[in-house]
This record gives structure tokens, sequence and C-alpha cells, in this order.
């Protein structure tokens, strides 16, 4: 049962949309020349297709991460691929083990997700694997901090309860210490159905660097804005100006409807490659079935998470990504953490790529937008851009 709860849980993870408002222009001056032929190969091949990450450093310098090839993709701040790293263990015997994409540099060794084994691996622009650091906890999200620290989102398993928090991690000493956890039930209630909307209460928080001084840790499912304070070590708490979304029950009927349809047609494989077709034509039977004992239970209206996602925006201001409500919609709030309040609700659009805004594939940065986007109108030609803003 839980292998189907986790189906459908990534299934969320990350969404294809379409845009208004903000025009995301393409600058013509970056990723230019023979760049293009090298991502028209890599776009007929699906290597691009299959980038697990895209990191722009604070030089302005970016890295796509294959982690599945051991290759990392080095460009510079013009967008010019320099060089593919792999990376590598002094002696030549030992191997890196279950690669993670790159998410930032801790003096001019980039470093890695923390893999199955908790490892975390440092390494320079040749690809030599300097430092490793293990840690005890899944991490699913990191941000390099100054004076050699790295923000962590982490979670362990408890026996009836997952326990999620964020913790800083001294790379000198091999050190955390824990600023913010929480806990959530991690049994699931014996029934015989599911209510799809549920799936779209969010539950991951989302950390955003606003300054060398300041995390903020934004919790979707209640509003909450933490703030943490580095030179006073203490957590400022604040909440978002704005009402989540609300769907009535005719709106959770009608998703549930189209839910139920859209399973008994396909039913993507998200959580295994190798999981036999009988397995999940088991999944499949099991979940629309689940589906459709729900439609009963759907009485009453239901508040979704105040976002989807939150990301870093330009200066100390933070996006926070509302609840899609058809597809082709990317609303967001502009918050300003200084001013405390919700400057501006926009949405983004590009005439020439389909917008994928996930945190892997679109970064704000200096005033640009860089993504790994899909080209209109092609059936997956990806490309390395940055837009500017109009």
């Amino acid at each position: 049962m839980k292998k189907l709860f986790l189906i459908l849980t990534l299934a969320f993870a990350s969404y294809i949309v379409d845009a208004q408002t903000i025009n995301l222009v393409k600058d013509n001056s970056y990723a230019i020349t023979e760049d293009s032929d090298f991502f028209d190969a890599l776009g007929q091949a699906g290597t691009l297709y299959n980038a697990k990450k895209l990191t722009v450093f604070d030089d302005g310098t970016a890295m796509i991460s294959h982690t599945n090839e051991n290759r990392y993709s080095l460009f510079d701040k013009n967008g010019k691929h320099l060089k593919d790293i792999e990376i590598y263990f002094e002696d030549g015997k030992k191997k890196p083990f279950n690669l993670q994409p790159v998410f930032g540099k801790i003096n001019n060794l980039y470093f890695t997700g923390n893999n199955s084994q908790g490892i975390i691996y440092f390494f320079n622009d040749n690809g030599l694997i300097v430092k490793d650091i293990t840690i005890d906890f899944s991490s699913h999200e990191m941000i390099p901090l100054a004076n050699n620290k790295i923000a962590l989102f982490g979670g362990t398993s408890w026996t009836k309860q997952w326990r999620y928090f964020v913790a800083i991690l001294d790379v000198n000493t091999e050190k955390y210490h824990i600023i913010y956890d929480d806990f959530e039930d991690s049994t699931f209630p014996k029934n015989d159905y599911t209510i799809y909307a549920k799936r779209l209460i969010n539950h991951r928080i989302d950390m955003i660097k606003i300054s060398d001084n300041v995390l903020a840790i934004a919790i979707p499912d209640n509003g909450k804005l933490l703030l943490y304070n580095f030179i006073e070590s203490n957590l400022i708490e604040k909440k978002l100006d704005w009402k989540p979304k609300t769907l009535s029950v005719e709106e959770q009927q009608k998703m549930q409807s189209e839910a139920i349809e859209k399973y008994k047609k396909e039913f993507p494989n998200w959580s295994s490659d190798d999981m036999d077709p009988q397995t999940i034509a088991e999944l499949q039977q099991e979940f629309v079935q689940r589906l459709e004992n729900g439609m009963n239970y759907i009485t009453e209206p239901l508040t979704l998470s105040w976002f989807t996602s939150a990301m870093k925006g330009n200066g100390d201001n933070i996006i926070f990504f509302e609840y899609i409500e058809e597809a082709g919609k990317n609303s967001f709030h502009t918050y300003s953490v200084n001013q405390n309040k919700t400057i501006s609700q926009n949405s983004f659009q590009s005439a020439d790529f389909d917008l994928s805004i996930t945190k892997n594939r679109f970064v704000i940065h200096n005033g640009y937008v860089y993504g790994i986007q899909k080209v209109k109108g092609s059936e997956n030609e990806l490309r390395l851009v940055r837009f500017e803003m109009k």
C-alpha cells in the first residue's frame, strides 16, 4: 500500500505549464554558436531530457547534472559549454556510488546531494573527489551558506511518524545541528478509498536563502514563514498574507471523475523501473477502485496548501506558486521578506518554450531566469536557456 501512495505522491513532484503576464524572452547572447549543436545532440539522444538538475552558481556559471552517467556539464557565465566532468577518487580503485545532482559550491568545491548511503561528495573542476561527508538522514534539498556551511532539508522515519527537519551542516567539523523540525503521521488510514484532491495538499518544506545571515523556511500546509537568523541563532515566525484556495464539493467531484477516467486508461510507473507489468496492472486496478469508492466520501470543502512550491526571486523576494487550476497557468505571489507582505501577483509566459517550472529546471538568479526548457512545437527538443523578464 505504501508503494501505491508513493507513486501518486511523485506524480505531483513537478508540473509543466505555459504562462501569462511576465514575458520570458530568450537572451540570444547566451548559449550560442557551437553550443546549439551540443544541445541538438543531447536532445536527440534524450540525455538532456534526463538531466537531473540545473544549478546556477553565484558567479553565473552553471552546471547540469547527468547523475546516471557520472557526468556533470559545466558552462561559463555566457552559457558556453566548457567541459563535462566525471568524478573519481584519487587512487582510481574506489568508485563513487549512487551519484546525486550537484546542489552548490563550498570553497570552489562542487558538492552533490547525499546518496543512498548518506554520502555527500565534494569535487574540484577536474572531477577529483577531495572530500566526502556521511550524514545519517535522507536530505531532499541543500543550499550552500557562508562560513563553510550547508542548509539541508531532511527527514527520517520513526515507528509511526515521519520527522522532517532543517539542519545546518558544518563542512569543516562534519557535524550538523537542527534548527527546525516537525512530525507527521506515517501510518496510512485503514480505509478502501482515496480522495484525489487531497494529493494537492503539500507537506514538503521549502528553504530559501535570503542573505548570508538569513535562511527562510516556508511551510505550505499552514502558511508559516520562518526566518532563521544565523547571527542571533533564532527563528522569527511570520504568516503569509493570503488565504489558501478551497475546493468545493463539486470541484472535488469533478477532479475525482477526471482522475478515474485518466487512470483507467493509463497508470505510469513512477516508482520503479523494474516493476513487472502484472504488478503495475494490479496497482492500477486497486487505485481506480479506491478513487471510485472515494466519490462517496467527498462531502465537504477542502482547504489546500498556501502554495505548491517556493523559490528564490530577486533581492529578498520569495516566489510562491499557487495551486494550478488549469493547464497553462502558473500564478504566483511575490513576497518581500523585508516588507513582510506580497508585493505582486504574476505568472510567467514564453513565446518560444513550454515552461517547466520546477526547482531542478527553473532558476532565478541576478535578474535572469535560467532553465532547461522544451522548445515549443517540438517533441523533445530541450535547451539550456537564459531569459530576460519583460
